[in-house]
Parts: C-alpha cells; sequence; structure tokens
C-alpha cells in the first residue's frame, strides 16, 4: 500500500505542476465565460455505476489459524457492477467567489449468499469451506470540502483546500459457525464504524467554450487518530456539456479507494474498499 501510495503522490505531484504551469500561460481574454466558472451555485445528480473491490478483517480474543483479509469480491462475487446515485454541489460563498464550499453523497450496498470455497474467520468464529453463507456490506459517504482559487482566467480555474470524508460502513456474515471445531449454529455477526477521514485535494476546471468544460479533482490523505488510522485517494476527471442557461449535462469516472485499520469496540480488525466506474448526470447552475 504504501509503495502504491508514494507512486501515485508522485502521480499527482506531476499533474499539479503541469496544472499550474498551463493555468499560467492559458489566460483567454475572448468571449464569454462557461457557467461553470462564473455561477456562485452549481450541483449534479448522476447514476453512479462502480465496479467494487471489498476486504476486510474482523479480530477476536481467541487465537485462531488463518486469521486474515476477507476478500467479498472472491468468496461472494460482490465485484460486479452496482447502480447508485451520487450528487454533489458547489456553492461560491464569498463576494468574490474565490472560496467555495463543496458536499458529496453517495451510498452502495451488496449480499450475496455462497458456497464458500475456504473457510472464513470472522472475530472468534470459523465459518467452514463446503457451507452456504450470506454476506454483505453497505458504506455511506458523506464529504465536504472548503477550497479557495488559486488561479483564475477567462477560460480555466484552479483550486485547492481542505475536506473531510466521513464513512459510515457495516459488513455482516451469516451461516452456521464454528468456535474450535464444535458448532455454534447458526449466526450473523456484524460490524460497523463511522470514521472522519479528512483529506488535502486539488480541482481544475478548463472550459475552451461556453458549452463545453473539463473538470478534474484529486483528493488525499493519510491519517492516524486514536482507535483508527486510513487514508484515502478521490479521483474524478470529467466533461460537460451546458446544453441550457442553467441545465447541463455531466460524465465522470470516478476512482475511490479507502483503507483503515480500526480498533472500535463495534470493530477490531481493518477493511480496504476501491468504487471505480463512470456516472452520467444532469447538472444545475444560478
Amino acid at each position: 500500500m504504501s509503495n502504491q501510495n508514494h507512486i501515485k503522490m508522485k502521480t499527482v505531484l506531476s499533474i499539479v505542476v503541469f496544472l499550474v504551469i498551463f493555468s499560467s500561460v492559458n489566460s483567454q481574454t475572448n468571449g464569454g465565460k462557461n457557467p461553470m466558472l462564473t455561477d456562485r451555485f452549481l450541483a449534479r445528480a448522476a447514476l453512479f455505476v462502480p465496479s467494487r473491490s471489498f476486504q476486510l478483517s474482523v479480530e477476536g480474543n481467541i487465537e485462531t489459524e488463518n486469521v486474515g483479509d476477507i476478500d467479498f469480491n472472491e468468496n461472494f462475487d460482490i465485484g460486479r457492477t452496482q447502480n447508485t446515485f451520487n450528487f454533489d454541489f458547489i456553492w461560491r460563498f464569498s463576494k468574490s467567489k474565490f472560496w467555495s464550499v463543496l458536499g458529496q453523497y453517495f451510498r452502495v450496498e451488496s449480499e450475496y449468499e455462497a458456497v464458500l470455497e475456504k473457510d472464513i474467520v470472522w472475530e472468534d468464529y470459523t465459518f467452514r469451506a463446503g457451507a452456504s453463507a450470506k454476506a454483505g456490506y453497505g458504506l455511506s459517504l458523506y464529504r465536504v470540502f472548503f477550497g479557495r482559487v488559486i488561479s483564475t482566467g477567462q477560460k480555466h480555474e484552479l483550486g485547492g483546500g481542505l475536506g473531510i470524508h466521513g464513512l459510515d460502513t457495516n459488513a455482516f456474515i451469516e451461516g452456521e459457525a464454528f468456535i474450535n471445531d464444535v458448532s455454534t449454529g447458526f449466526r450473523r455477526e456484524r460490524v460497523n464504524g463511522f470514521l472522519p477521514l479528512p483529506n488535502i485535494g486539488v480541482w481544475y476546471i478548463w472550459a475552451p467554450t461556453p458549452k463545453w468544460a473539463f473538470t478534474a479533482t484529486v483528493d488525499w490523505f493519510g491519517v492516524k487518530n486514536g482507535d483508527y488510522s486510513g487514508g484515502l485517494w478521490n479521483l474524478n476527471p470529467g466533461v460537460t456539456f451546458q446544453a441550457f442557461k442553467n441545465i447541463g449535462f455531466s460524465a465522470n469516472y470516478h476512482y475511490i479507494n479507502y483503507y483503515a485499520n480500526v480498533t472500535q469496540n463495534s470493530w477490531n480488525g481493518s477493511f480496504d474498499m476501491t468504487f471505480k466506474g463512470p456516472s452520467f448526470g444532469v447538472t444545475a447552475n444560478f
């Protein structure tokens, strides 16, 4: 994970340097501006179609062999794409429109039943290979970001700021469970937790015409705070077409990765989840 993050961080820094240089030489002076550069309030409702990767571990009090991450994709085929809705908005609240606040929300949840191909250890319980078990998870994302414009021109805007991703996540497994080879009967075991992950981020808008705008945002951070440590990557390039004065259409690609180690009463373990795929939405601007 650390090597991958180091490589990603170098990539992000290279992109930021390019954007700063590009924006400094890209100050056009003709024509009207795209509404994404001028309007005070922007909102988008979109259909998000991500493929998913989800791994977790749940540690117990009894020493058990073969404790490790539970790959939900491998064991329960949860990696298939799923339709969900994504909503986000930007409010340029300062008089100069240089300061803004951004909000975002989406939720995904899945559950599947499968015949286990290998043992799964969940806390102190073992769900044995060859038996049927059901598992699932849910995630609600609440994102708030405060930013300021760094560079702006007739057809571009570059900004950066600080934010926080609030992750409300849960997972469960149910089936016949064993402790030290003794059946405890049918059990449903569940973990849940809410993790606030702070982040730094940058965004860039290039609007070559009043109708077309190309956007990119990057959020990143890692943190260790008391009963949890973790990090995130949130990459989001996209394009928007301004069909009418206050209405447009957008297409974006999302790569979102969250990972954490948790030592809370409701969850002692870790998780690593990734969502990636396109979204197609309707935008409104005022």
